[in-house]
């Protein structure tokens, strides 16, 4: 989707990517500059020079803007039904996932059960003690 460009060096001309399309194409291609940026088009002011490949490259490019804005607009004015559909299957998936985090919370709540039947001699026994910091030194003057 880059430009190319012809770049001349000791008798051999090779092709290479330039920074954006020179007004010249723009206005071969029959489109705006201003519409450069919406098109997602670089423009390049330094660039004088038109290549025919540039040129058909942009007027593709503004081809495939046009197909893709209509696109939108038929899918905008699409029945609200096939939404409407889609949403019930959502809301069903939601359902189903809030009932797997039920099923968790019961599984930990059994757990908790099953340790608070331990005595509570061996609670106290697993439990390490703190230790308590130093006190700092303070600096005599």
């Amino acid at each position: 989707m880059n430009p190319k460009i012809l770049t001349h060096f000791k008798n051999l001309t090779k092709e290479r990517n330039s920074r954006g399309f020179s007004l010249g194409e723009f206005k071969e291609a029959k489109i705006p500059t201003s519409q450069a940026n919406s098109l997602g088009v670089i423009l390049d002011t330094k660039r004088d020079t038109v290549y025919e490949k540039n040129v058909a490259l942009l007027k593709d490019i503004l081809k495939k803007n046009k197909e893709a804005k209509e696109q939108r607009k038929t899918e905008a004015k699409k029945p609200k039904e096939a939404k409407e559909q889609a949403k019930p299957e959502k809301t069903e998936k939601k359902k189903e996932a809030k009932k797997t985090v039920a099923k968790k919370e019961t599984k930990v709540e059994k757990k908790k059960e099953v340790k608070t039947t331990k005595p509570k001699e061996a609670k106290e026994q697993a439990k390490p003690t703190k230790k308590k910091a130093a006190p700092k030194k303070t600096k005599k003057e």
